[in-house]
This record gives structure tokens, C-alpha cells and sequence, in this order.
């Protein structure tokens, strides 16, 4: 009579002993891969922990580098190079940071965090302080402004200009402006500081190219310039309009703003929400010029990479800033401004 093999048993077929033969081989391959992975975990947390040091050192070595500097900074006498690289600098300890946070836990984000913004704001204080903004003004310019009757109407610039006092951090151009239109001049425009603060329903155009702009407080405003040489600060502003090109920008505690921008180094956003981004559009006779005078290389433009400050995480995008929709880009200004005036009563 032939013998029946059960198929169940793994062993079936074998004698005894090479049943038991079989069980231990098994057993020595599961307990073989059980050890292969207890050495790849410890692997990958010995990496893990060689990552974290080399990051702390790193970190460390780039904060101490950009503090010496800061601390030089007041008996160099090129201050505004060194300013210029510190920011550098301190824009590439953040996208380190910012690289490096799928390591990280939140704990040591959050120092190295503080840590950065504690650098920025003793720039800021040293800038303001070596470097104070330039006084002038625009008592002999003149701006065009129009009328609800479609009539034009000059209008001084220095009307309702002043100075902050002596130490305050930021002294302006121009301020507490409500529903006027402002247009300096390419005389007093080209290779100057422009500063302005609390505008309300206002269209500020700037004519040739600047060093640098500030703007902070604005509300319902539409700010459309040319070139911008060096850097651009937003601070406080809603529900704007800008149009502006420049070397570095940077907007703080903003939101519900509209940034066309052309911009050779990648934007940062800070304590900011509904902020959408388009291309530098801006047109007039001499735009080509003026990029030219400014120094903005024209072959770069970064309008669409902003960097924001409050969104480390590398895996998904801040939900803070996105590309404006293209049934919204305003390609004509001159008609949009036209509907702007009308719609905030614009003088």
C-alpha cells in the first residue's frame, strides 16, 4: 500500500531528524534576519545621531561666524558690504535649517529658530544704528494727482512729511496719507532710500530706479515702482497691491497682498498669510534702462520661490503664500489704476 504524504506540514516527507534539521535552519535564517535588522536600526540611528551632532556643530560654526561679524561691523568702514553679506549669511543658516528639519525634532527647530531670528533682529538694530537713513525732501518736487473730476492738480510732496525722533528706528519719506495718489519723481527717486508709513487707499508710483524702499502700515494700497538696486522691506501691510523689482525682499506680518515681483534672490515671508505672487509686469519708456542702472541681473528672476519663515517643514508647501491665479493677473496698471482711484475714491 503506498504511503500518504500530507502536503499541510512543511515537513512532510522527511524523517524525523531532517525535520528537525529543517526547523533549526529555519530558525538560524529568521533569527539571521532578525540581527540583520537590529543592525540596520542601530545603523540608522547612529547616522541619525552623527547627522544631528554634525548639524550642531555646523549651526554653531555659521551663528558664531555671523556674530563676529556683527561685532566687527562698527569699526569697518565698508559697513554696508558687511551688512550685505550678513544677511547673506543669515539667509543661508535658514535654508540650512529649513533642509535639515526632516531630522530634527521640534524642540531643537524651535531653539534654532529663535536663534535666527535673534541674529536678525540685531542686525536690524545695528543697520538702524551705523547706518541711519538719509534725510531729504520733496518740498520742491512736485506729484500729479486726479481730481474726482478727472481735472489733474498739483500737489506737494512734503505735504504732511516728517521726521521721527532722534533714535526712533525708521525716520519717513512720507506718512499718514489717506486716498491721495503719490508719484515721485525719477529726480528724487534714482539711487535713494524711499520710506512710507501709514497709507490708507493710496497709489504711491515711483519713477526710475531706488536703492532701497521700505513700506510698513499700508491698507488698500497700490505701490508700483521701478528697478529697486538693493532690498525692499513690507512691513504690516494689507490687503496691497505691489509691483516692484529689486534684489532681496522681504515681507513681515503681512496678508491678503499681491506681490508682482521680479526678484534675483529667493523672497521671504514672515508672520504672513494669503500672500499670492505673480511676475514683474510693470512697463514704461525707460524700464530697460533703468534695470540696467539698477544692477538686477535680468536673466534671473526667483518671483515664484519664496522662503517663509514660519513653514520649515520640506515636505509639503507653505500654506501661506501661493502663484496668483491667472484669471486674476492685472496686465494693463494704468486701467487697474484708473478703477482703483474710483473705486477708493482716489484724489
Amino acid at each position: 500500500m503506498a504511503e500518504i504524504v500530507d502536503h499541510s506540514d512543511p515537513g512532510g516527507g522527511f524523517s524525523g531528524k531532517e525535520k528537525i534539521t529543517e526547523i533549526l535552519n529555519r530558525r538560524h535564517k529568521e533569527r539571521g534576519i532578525q540581527i540583520q535588522a537590529a543592525k540596520l536600526e542601530r545603523q540608522k540611528d547612529a547616522d541619525e545621531t552623527e547627522a544631528i551632532q554634525y548639524f550642531d556643530s555646523s549651526f554653531e560654526q555659521k551663528l558664531k561666524s555671523i556674530n563676529n561679524k556683527l561685532d566687527t561691523v562698527s569699526s569697518s568702514e565698508s559697513k554696508a558690504q558687511i551688512f550685505a553679506e550678513v544677511q547673506n549669511e543669515i539667509y543661508d543658516l535658514q535654508r540650512y535649517l529649513s533642509t535639515s528639519t526632516f531630522f530634527l525634532n521640534e524642540y531643537k527647530i524651535k531653539i534654532c529658530q529663535n536663534a535666527i531670528n535673534e541674529l536678525c533682529k540685531n542686525m536690524d538694530a545695528l543697520k538702524n544704528e551705523l547706518i541711519p537713513k538719509k534725510k531729504f525732501g520733496f518740498k520742491s518736487k512736485k506729484s500729479v494727482k486726479i481730481n474726482q473730476d478727472g481735472k489733474d492738480s498739483i500737489d506737494r510732496i512734503g505735504k504732511g512729511a516728517h521726521s521721527e525722533a532722534e533714535g526712533d528706528r525708521m525716520k519717513w519719506t512720507f506718512s499718514n496719507r489717506k486716498k491721495e495718489l503719490i508719484v515721485l519723481p525719477r529726480s528724487a527717486v534714482d539711487d535713494q532710500t524711499v520710506t512710507a508709513s501709514d497709507l490708507t487707499d493710496c497709489i504711491v508710483k515711483l519713477e526710475g530706479h531706488s536703492g532701497s524702499l521700505q513700506f510698513s502700515k499700508l491698507l488698500n494700497c497700490l505701490v508700483i515702482c521701478g528697478p529697486t538696486s538693493r532690498s525692499i522691506f513690507l512691513d504690516d501691510c494689507t490687503n496691497c497691491t505691489f509691483v516692484v523689482a529689486c534684489q532681496q525682499l522681504r515681507c513681515h506680518s503681512s496678508k491678503n497682498c499681491d506681490l508682482y515681483l521680479k526678484v534675483t534672490s529667493r523672497a521671504i515671508i514672515e508672520d504672513c498669510n494669503q500672500i499670492q505672487v505673480a511676475e514683474y509686469n510693470n512697463s514704461y519708456p525707460g524700464l530697460d534702462d533703468d534695470i540696467l542702472k539698477s544692477g538686477l541681473d535680468v536673466t534671473v528672476n526667483n518671483w515664484n520661490e519664496l522662503d517663509d519663515f514660519n513653514w520649515l517643514a520640506t515636505d509639503k508647501p507653505s500654506p501661506n503664500w501661493s502663484i496668483l491665479n491667472p484669471d486674476r493677473i492685472v496686465s494693463d496698471w494704468e486701467n487697474y489704476q484708473n478703477l482703483f482711484q474710483q473705486t477708493y475714491k482716489t484724489l
